[in-house]
């Protein structure tokens, strides 16, 4: 064999390969993306129904970002996106349960949603890892574990989806556990003087 047919050889294995790999990470983009449709859409649908109950909650969707409010209050808000790509979870709670140990093949790769909320900073407070079959897992601030199929039925999207709204209606309405307490300064007269609030520091049960 020469040296044209035996490198064509290889290529064609590379790129069979490639194939191989861009193919199972496309299929674990696109199932985060159809999970996150059926949960931005079932935060929307939850948010309408927190209003018909008296909570003045906002929901305000951009492509694939859902941003939501109670009320005025900063800490009682969240934002989540749908992100481009796949990669392999190293977290265990995130893990896959037929993924016994960390692995780098594309086979395994999760997509991923992502949840912030000022209660939390600036790093996600929720994570959402969705696999190629289907199956999702989360942890973070307002679920502290769960997890389901992007093909669950309705009401159990819309179960989870109160559980998300009810966390920030308790951030801003300081209840199931969440509260307040004053921080340490500092804080002058000055301070008083220009209306700057005495900081205060938020508590959320974990």
């Amino acid at each position: 064999m020469g040296f044209e047919e035996a490198a064509l050889t290889r290529l064609r294995r590379y790129r069979e390969e490639a194939d191989r790999s861009l193919g199972l990470i496309s299929e674990a983009e696109e199932r985060a993306r159809a999970f996150s449709e059926r949960l931005f859409s079932g935060l929307e649908r939850v948010s309408g129904l927190a209003r018909r109950a008296g909570f003045e909650v906002s929901a305000e969707r951009s492509e694939d970002l859902l941003s939501l409010r109670v009320r005025e209050v900063e800490e009682a808000a969240a934002a989540f996106a749908v992100l481009r790509g796949a990669a392999a979870e190293t977290d265990e709670d995130l893990m896959h349960e037929e993924l016994s140990h960390y692995s780098l093949d594309p086979a395994g790769y999760s997509g991923r949603i992502l949840g912030w909320s000022p209660a939390a900073g600036e790093e996600p407070c929720q994570i959402f890892a969705v696999y190629r079959d289907g199956t999702w897992k989360t942890k973070g601030l307002f679920v502290a574990r769960s997890r389901g199929r992007v093909d669950d039925p309705e009401e159990a999207v819309h179960g989870f989806c109160l559980r998300i709204v009810g966390g920030l209606i308790d951030l801003a309405a300081l209840t199931g556990g969440v509260g307040r307490r004053w921080d340490e300064g500092p804080y002058s007269l000055q301070d008083r003087l220009r209306g700057r609030p005495y900081p205060v520091r938020l508590r959320i049960p974990r």
